[in-house]
């Protein structure tokens, strides 16, 4: 039989002959375009995956009203830190923002009330606020925020200004009475704070801001009952705002209903079982009632959790010196005073017990030598009657004790002077 040789698929010479050739480039012609379409309709997504290979994952940008977003999620748990920290990410993106300045600046200041170690962050909203309203000095939302920043930085008169200036600007806005109560109240201008408090909750009686600025003026005037009741109802729109239930501990301790402070400060902890404040108040209460032992124990706890806590330190050492540990409380208070030095803390807003005290406990040591100047340097804080006179008994007491001891070196007292008293903050 002969083989057909033209009709074969084989090619002895090592071509493929002309008749099958032509079949193949079909087939790869066609799975060329194939790929070709494939890479043109998917080229950012191949793209992205080549560039992901070669310079690892990329991440996508977070714009500020997100960051806003989960600002205002993360206040709303009452998780201050991180809220104060999505915010000024969104307020560094949309300066021009007003909504999210506002936001920000309420959030450093219901933050800054977690403990004088932060008491710096209501500079920084004083600082947001102040650029905002030299931008727009004609919105209400800028001379709102300033008027806040301003009581929160003792420039209460001045407060007071851009609170008239807010409530011209926008006569129905709450947080703008809110804010002007509070100013009024911090000048003691107690009336003037009830009615413009007053105002704020009868234009919205869902807001915080405003029941706790009505709250604060009713307690100014000793209204504490209606206070509470205040209270009692900002907490029930805000359930896990802390700065509420501290607040409401101190009008239940003015009447020594101390059961009450201390569930107030439990429901922090159940919020925030972190929460050193909290444990630093029930230390305080405790100590009120002379529970020296849970006194102690919460104290403890909360250094446990910050031992940078000035507050705590000082309690601590109140409660050592009560129960006669002269050693323990000198140990405790220097190192709430060191705490306060190295965070250059002005005079008069230092722990003026880590001083006075301190150097009472030197002395019932027999250590005049050292109490007598500790004792000298807290007369430079500005001390109230009382602790001014506990502190020149302490240096008669030294100088009563040693013949030799050189009384020259204690000062002259003042005569004292009647003053207004100081109303009751939140620390």
């Amino acid at each position: 039989m002969q083989i057909n040789r033209g009709q074969s698929n084989l090619s002895f010479n090592g071509r493929q002959r002309r008749g099958g050739s032509s079949g193949l480039f079909f087939a790869f012609w066609l799975a060329s375009m194939v790929v070709i379409i494939f890479i043109t309709m998917n080229f950012n997504r191949v793209q992205s995956s080549t560039m992901e290979m070669i310079y690892g994952t990329s991440t996508p940008t977070v714009d500020a009203v997100t960051w806003a977003t989960q600002g205002e999620a993360a206040f709303q748990q009452g998780n201050l830190p991180e809220a104060v920290d999505y915010y000024r990410k969104a307020s560094e993106m949309e300066l021009d923002n007003l909504d999210v300045q506002f936001e920000f600046v309420r959030a450093l200041v219901y933050r800054s009330f977690a403990g004088r170690n932060f008491e710096f962050l209501v500079e920084e909203a004083l600082a947001v606020a102040e650029r905002s309203v030299q931008a727009y000095p004609d919105d209400p939302r800028s001379q709102a925020m300033y008027t806040l920043a301003l009581v929160q930085n003792g420039r209460s008169e001045e407060a007071i200004a851009s609170g008239i200036r807010t409530i011209e600007l926008a006569p129905q806005w709450a947080e703008g009475h809110a804010y002007l109560s509070m100013a009024y109240r911090a000048q003691a201008r107690w009336r003037l704070a009830i009615e413009s408090g007053e105002r704020a909750i009868q234009l919205d009686d869902s807001s915080v801001d405003a029941k706790r600025a009505f709250a604060l003026s009713l307690a100014f005037v000793g209204e504490f009952d209606a206070a509470i009741q205040q209270y009692n109802q900002a907490i029930s729109i805000a359930p896990r705002m802390d700065a509420l239930y501290f607040e409401l501990a101190v009008y239940y301790l003015t009447r020594e209903d101390y059961n009450a402070a201390i569930a107030a400060y439990d429901q922090v902890l159940a919020n925030d079982p972190r929460n050193v404040k909290a444990y630093t108040r029930k230390c305080e209460t405790y100590f009120r009632q002379r529970d020296d032992a849970r006194a102690q124990e919460a104290c403890e706890q909360a250094l446990a959790l910050d031992n940078t806590f000035p507050e705590a330190w000082r309690q601590l050492g109140m409660v050592r010196y009560t129960r006669r540990n002269y050693e323990g409380a000198i140990e405790a208070f220097e190192t709430c005073a060191g705490i306060q030095e190295e965070g250059g803390f002005a005079l008069d807003q230092r722990e003026i017990e880590c001083w006075y005290l301190r150097g009472l406990a030197h002395y019932l040591l027999d250590d005049c030598p050292v109490a007598v100047p500790v004792l000298q340097e807290a007369l430079t804080m500005f001390p109230d009657q009382n602790v001014e006179r506990l502190i020149y008994e302490g240096l008669g007491f030294c100088a009563n004790s040693d013949p030799e001891f050189d009384d020259s070196i204690i000062p002259t007292p003042i005569p004292p002077t009647p003053v207004p008293p100081e109303p009751i903050g939140i620390y």
